[in-house]
């Protein structure tokens, strides 16, 4: 259920803003900040992999480490590949991609140090595997799935030391498996938190670019946010919809008479009237200096038309004059298109203003 407050704004969903408090973390700012992390990630990665490949084939004597050497050198060369068409021409089938993409690559990275726990049966020191859970904390954006395969990293390498055995007391073991989990959650709790901060920021810059400061309605942008997106819901729904212009008569006069304060307080009392007057999950904007639009959808016109009679009931209640246009359409018409409906309301309000002045009415 939506319901709108009295600044505006609607608890529970607007349709030109969703409450950040409301969703969870989007996968779009998601994706933002593991791009972000994604480009120095490939690049140290490539150069920190490849050192380890040729050190492993150089230095390390231990049964065993062939293929973990090999899956280092392969790992290498995917991460300086991806680091290369990330700044290219290409980058963008990646970044598009992202999630998906940071998945791969923790799993490429974390099977690294698991070939070799395996190929060598040498369970400890393993500073890989420490390395692994904490980069799992970092790069894994889903929290369930954190959680799901940092699990399963510690009870892969606690299987291995109790099949392979272990060179140092349990205590010891078990400390570092703890401090490198503990590690992991701080750093998933801080990227989730940046998350949140970016999302809260873009948040309040749209809240500011799509609120009327005046009224707290929607502006023109808010409101075309809307005619952008309600064709596709109407139609699921089977809904007609009614566009409303309403054009507020003499503002002029009151501010040349009264000063801008008086003005400013009759926008305010007619924003309130169409609060009152219109329905919670009707669309209210402010898209000028003395002009309003209301976008009511329902199951007939005449319906809506009850809706624009009470509105022009209660504004003469307050003393309040005012032309109103409206044009309605059903989504079911093939020609429905919003935009004529715009401009058709404001047609009509623009003829009943000159019918108003002219003394006809």
């Amino acid at each position: 259920m939506v319901t709108q407050s009295r600044n505006g704004e609607r608890r529970g969903g607007a349709w030109w803003r969703a409450p950040i408090a409301n969703r969870d973390l989007g996968e779009d700012n998601q994706s933002v900040v593991i791009n972000d992390a994604m480009g120095p990630f490939c690049g140290l990665g490539a150069i920190m992999f490849g050192f380890v490949s040729f050190a492993q084939f150089k230095f390390d004597p231990t049964p065993g480490s062939w293929w973990s050497s090999g899956l280092a050198a392969l790992t290498g060369l995917f991460l300086a590949v991806s680091f290369l068409v990330l700044h290219s021409g290409r980058g963008q089938v990646l970044r598009r991609h992202s999630l998906r993409f940071g998945a791969v690559v923790t799993a490429l990275v974390a099977a690294n140090p698991m070939i070799y726990i395996l190929g060598t049966r040498v369970t400890y020191p393993a500073i890989g595997m420490l390395l692994v859970i904490v980069a799992l904390g970092a790069l894994v954006h889903n929290r369930f799935w954190a959680v799901a395969t940092i699990a399963f990293v510690d009870l892969f390498w606690i299987a291995c030391a109790a099949g392979f055995g272990l060179p140092v007391p349990p205590a010891t073991f078990a400390a570092q498996i703890i401090k490198a989990n503990a590690l992991a959650i701080v750093l998933n709790i801080a990227r989730r938190r940046t998350v949140r901060r970016f999302e809260s920021a873009q948040h309040e810059v749209h809240r500011l670019a799509t609120t009327d400061e005046l009224t707290g309605l929607a502006n023109q942008r808010g409101l075309y946010e809307v005619v952008r997106e309600i064709p596709a819901r109407l139609r699921k729904e089977g809904l007609d919809l009614t566009v409303v212009y309403i054009d507020v008569d003499d503002l002029k006069s009151v501010n040349d008479r009264h000063g801008h304060a008086a003005g400013d307080a009759l926008i305010r009392s007619v924003a309130e009237v169409l609060r009152g007057a219109f329905r919670e999950n009707d669309t209210i904007a402010r898209v000028g200096g003395d002009e309003f639009a209301v976008l009511i959808t329902s199951t007939s016109q005449r319906d809506a038309q009850t809706l624009v009679d009470r509105t022009n009931q209660r504004l003469a209640e307050q003393g309040i004059s005012a032309s109103i246009g409206t044009a309605s359409a059903s989504s079911a018409d093939p020609d429905f298109d919003t935009n004529v409906l715009l401009d058709r309301a404001d047609a009509a309000m623009y003829e009943a203003k000159m019918i108003r002045k002219s003394g006809l009415a």
